[in-house]
């Protein structure tokens, strides 16, 4: 790779670093605050994306994953216009949304000539980068652990923003500690795979305390499931290689085992309060207002898929009807099915299936194991966030949320086309995690 094509990718992530560390509080900065709800970072992020996707443009028009999400915007972009007219805010949210899949195209090229097949590495940045992103978290709680002050703050600065009123809950950069709860579950499953090392483990630590101080009841689940999931589906494989007899336990795997007991009984200890307060988050559902609301909300997201239930109301075109009636949906998956109705729904499930199974499969050639287990741990992570945590918040188009993820999606997707050129080699990084 010339020197400078090296360091325009590494210059551009680190400006996704400063994106995902700073979340949302370059709206404290006046210069740099919000248009309308879009934050000023978010739109230096979109134009320092294309030097990339000029110079990867062949890359651009060839990846069928890009092409398919910009076609599926674009025609969710017409059903909207067909329904309800030129209306600029629901256009303006289309395109941003183009953007924002584009630069994470970017990010996702930027990862792959920066790491190349080395899981280690891109692990430990991602363990670093939301280690720094937690950091920053708690400075925010400690400086306004009641969060209406902080809101006040914002709207005393003409910045408008709308917050619940949080006592002291993990709000974080991203001002929303259910958007924080759901997000941190990323990076401590990726945490698992460089905690060998003692400053990840400590990192690793740090985000699950912050989880539990977010009191996140779907971001908790969340966490549980996934760790659930991934421990089933190694306990089906081990089983399965017990009897073709190729068994092998790693002895970080032991460790971490015999660990595990003595690491929940201190954080019972040390977080005692905390954790009572999470267990009657979940116990006192069915009288909390938050939940109840909700409930509601589910309901306005069933009548509102009943109007257009084929091809949707369009991307965002059906706010302007939530606004009249003052109502709201919390649901990404009745907000996917709300935009692009149950035809372009399935049909992109059927498409990421498609590929996710195309990708899995080339990335067992690879001779290290770990591009293909971080992968399975980011389909099941993302297939649970739709599923299961994105029905208590709209996470998935959240660009704090969506733009890491598509990126490590497209970063694996640039690694299986990489290894169809010759030129392709495994790095000695990868090489060496792999030998451990």
């Amino acid at each position: 790779m010339k020197p400078q094509y090296f360091r325009l990718n590494t210059a551009f992530l680190l400006l996704v670093f400063l994106f995902v560390v700073l979340g949302n509080l370059p709206r404290f900065v006046p210069i740099a605050g919000s248009f309308g709800n879009i934050n000023a970072s978010e739109l230096v992020l979109y134009l320092c994306a294309a030097p990339i996707l000029v110079k990867n443009f062949k890359r651009l028009i060839t990846s069928r994953a890009v092409l398919f999400l910009l076609c599926l915007n674009t025609f969710s972009l017409g059903v909207g216009i067909y329904h309800y007219g030129a209306a600029s805010d629901a256009i303006f949210y289309n395109i941003r949304l183009s953007a924002m899949i584009l630069s994470a195209f970017a990010a996702g090229v930027a990862m792959h000539w920066i790491f190349r097949d080395d899981i280690s590495r891109l692990a430990k940045a991602f363990t670093i980068t939301y280690g720094v992103a937690t950091v920053f978290s708690f400075v925010v709680l400690a400086m306004y652990p009641d969060s209406t002050v902080l809101w006040l703050k914002l709207e005393q600065m003409g910045i408008n923003f709308t917050g619940d009123p949080h006592q002291f809950r993990l709000v974080s950069t991203y001002l929303d500690p259910n958007f924080f709860g759901t997000i941190i579950v990323l990076p401590i499953l990726m945490a698992t795979m460089v905690i060998r090392h003692t400053h990840y483990f400590g990192i690793f630590l740090l985000m699950v305390v912050a989880l539990l101080f977010s009191f996140s009841r779907s971001g908790i689940s969340l966490a549980l499931f996934a760790f659930a999931c991934l421990f089933g589906i190694r306990l089906l494989s081990t089983v399965t290689q017990y009897q073709m007899k190729r068994i092998t336990v790693r002895p970080a795997h032991v460790y971490f085992l015999l660990l595990s007991p003595f690491l929940i009984l201190a954080l019972i200890y040390s977080f005692d309060s905390q954790i009572e307060r999470v267990v009657e988050r979940f116990t006192t559902t069915r009288a909390d207002n938050s939940a109840l609301s909700r409930v509601r909300a589910f309901q306005t997201g069933v009548n509102l898929i009943a109007e257009h239930p084929l091809l949707g109301h369009g991307y965002n075109f059906s706010i302007r009807q939530l606004f009249k009636t003052g109502t709201k949906v919390d649901s990404s998956l009745q907000l996917v099915i709300i935009s692009y109705g149950f035809v372009g729904t399935l049909l992109s499930f059927i498409a990421a299936g498609a590929w996710a199974w195309v990708i899995s499969n080339k990335l067992r050639l690879l001779a290290s194991p770990l591009p293909y287990l971080l992968f399975k741990k980011l389909v099941v992570y993302t297939a649970l966030t739709l599923l299961w945590a994105g029905h208590f918040n709209q996470i998935v188009f959240y660009p704090f949320w969506l733009l890491p993820v598509l990126a490590l999606f497209f970063y694996f997707d640039q690694l299986c086309v990489s290894l169809k050129s010759p030129q392709f080699s495994r790095s000695h990084h990868a090489a060496l995690a792999h030998s451990l």
